[in-house]
């Protein structure tokens, strides 16, 4: 069994949380991480200027003739 755990949702709220499974074949237990709704705006919120300033310059858009 593949179940899915947010691996950000200790860090912000204290304890982990399952999401859900994800595959059901096989025996055996293992976690795929990922991230929860309530932990992407708490990431972006705390880390919103760090990301602003890897971003590119937006470009204009070539021309092909």
């Amino acid at each position: 069994m593949l179940l899915s755990r947010c691996a950000w949702h200790p860090r912000y709220h204290g304890y982990p949380l399952v999401e859900g499974v994800v595959s059901w074949a096989g025996w055996g237990l293992k976690f795929t991480d990922g991230i929860c709704p309530a932990c992407v705006i708490r990431f972006r919120t705390e880390y919103r200027d760090f990301i602003e300033r890897r971003q590119p310059a937006r470009e204009t858009p070539r021309r092909v003739a």
